[in-house]
């Protein structure tokens, strides 16, 4: 069962985008249609229902995927541990459903954009993409969710033309999502015996291992959210929900897709962890960070370039702003992919649940404090701040509990040609910006001369992660030339 890891990333890559991300490429059209008040209602009812899906999964999709990892060469365990975890999934399900509709859809301004979001509960309930990421599986899934979005995409032109059809949007989302996830139950079969060959299922036996799971993964969620949140109350209108929304959509854009190889290598070094290959977890941990460097470097540089020239044409003039808020966050392209690959990808799959715990609660914490401080103060950027603040401390104690297996001066060295590459490309597409020019044929000038710019600088660099995509590419495509990567 064991995948190259190359070929993973890329199908996850892909899995991420069109699961999750899909609608930020409609985003230009949202933004014009429902305005900046209701983008903000749906921002703050989103962050709540999100907050909801994680205390109801409590811990087990990153969990089930590191469990799955572990099984994954023996079907009959692999079985087992799939149905319990899956049973464990639906019996949390009936308390936080109680509990969401409880507080949130009987009485309430919002109350029938929670009550659709119910939907989005269940499926939070039904969700396994954690069995397919532990068993390095994604092709199947990807294929099958880029046709759902797709179809989620038309429907979008369809039927929302004004602002009064959030509700619309919203069922929308739900359904899309829902859909995504009941597909995935059909690539089951061929993974798993029949339920009826599997005795003495015992699901609350992994309750205890997920918990632990579930307080840093939440904590994580709470200081990625409670900006939106916290916004939404401690500020007068939801307009700059709205605002704060759109930019940490664009940066979490990115941020994902450099986060979608997560899964991939958190399952790989599980699987070596149980080996006891140290050598092999340095070797897949530094080729992450390589390859993770390799792309936020130039992407965060190169969104700060186009930001003021890109988002009055992708957002309109009412969201203008947002490329003010994209300044102060865009460093969490580097910072939260950091953070990733030591958290997940290395201290959870060497079963290092307490260090990450610790990192993630201080995050967590610090964070929510210096919103109720800096937000009233400062508003939106207080938020910006906040978030820049708790990622770096995270960063910081996950580097303190990986120095076994990273070392800051390799990383500096491994990774230096590409920062340098960035920053020049960075320089061209700010002096770009002068060119007196149709504002869209600009943006299109400086993200094609960038791009140009930067892979130029690593082909001359001689770039092993650019030389090494390549001859994957050429490999895929029957050429037999192979470039020689940098040692």
């Amino acid at each position: 069962m064991k995948k190259s890891v190359t070929s993973n990333v890329v199908y996850n890559m892909l899995f991420q985008f069109f699961v999750t991300f899909l609608p930020v490429i409609t985003t230009p059209y949202l933004s014009r249609t429902l305005g900046v008040t209701q983008s903000g209602v749906y921002s703050f009812v989103e962050s709540i229902v999100t907050l909801f899906t994680v205390f109801g999964a409590i811990g087990t999709s990153l969990y089930g995927c590191r469990k799955i990892a572990y099984v994954r060469d023996d079907k009959k365990q692999l079985s087992q541990v799939a149905y319990e975890i899956l049973t464990l999934k639906f019996l949390l399900l009936i308390p936080i459903c109680i509990i969401y509709l409880l507080l949130f859809c009987i009485n309430g301004e919002y109350s029938v954009y929670f009550i659709i979001n119910i939907l989005t509960i269940i499926g939070s309930a039904i969700e396994i993409g954690w069995f397919f990421n532990g068993v390095e599986n994604f092709k199947l899934v990807t294929i099958r969710n880029f046709v759902i979005k797709i179809i989620f995409v038309i429907c979008l032109f369809i039927f929302i033309k004004t602002p009064d059809d959030l509700w619309k949007y919203i069922v929308l989302v739900c359904v899309s999502n829902f859909l995504g996830n009941i597909s995935m139950w059909l690539c089951l079969p061929k993974y798993l015996l029949p339920i009826k060959e599997i005795h003495n299922i015992k699901p609350f036996k992994h309750l205890k291992e997920s918990f632990t799971l579930f307080i840093p993964q939440s904590a994580n969620y709470v200081y990625s959210l409670s900006d939106k949140t916290m916004l939404g109350v401690l500020t007068p209108t939801l307009d700059s929900v709205g605002i704060y929304d759109y930019s940490y959509r664009i940066v979490k854009m990115i941020i994902s897709i450099l986060q979608s190889m997560g899964y991939v290598i958190l399952s790989r070094i599980a699987n070596l962890s149980a080996n006891e290959d140290k050598k092999g977890i340095k070797k897949y941990i530094y080729k992450s960070i390589e390859f993770s460097l390799f792309l936020a470097f130039p992407m965060m540089l190169g969104l700060v370039g186009i930001a003021d020239s890109f988002v009055p044409i992708y957002l309109g003039e009412e969201f203008i702003e947002v490329s003010k808020v994209i300044l102060l966050i865009s460093p969490l392209v580097v910072i939260t992919s950091f953070n990733s690959i030591l958290g997940v990808q290395l201290l959870l799959a060497l079963k290092k649940d307490k260090q990450y715990t610790v990192a993630t609660v201080t995050g967590a914490v610090v964070n929510i404090l210096s919103n109720f401080i800096l937000i009233p103060i400062l508003g939106i950027y207080g938020a910006c701040i906040t978030s820049l603040f708790s990622e770096i401390l995270v960063l910081i104690i996950q580097f303190y509990y990986s120095r076994e297996y990273v070392s800051v001066t390799k990383i500096m060295k491994d990774n230096l040609k590409p920062l340098i590459a960035s920053i020049i490309m960075f320089i061209v597409c700010k002096a770009l910006s002068f060119i007196k020019i149709n504002m869209v044929f600009l943006v299109l000038i400086q993200m094609l001369i960038s791009v140009i710019v930067y892979f130029g600088l690593m082909f001359m660099f001689k770039n092993r992660i650019l030389f090494e995509i390549l001859n994957k590419v050429f490999e895929i495509l029957k050429i037999k030339y192979r470039f020689k990567e940098e040692v």
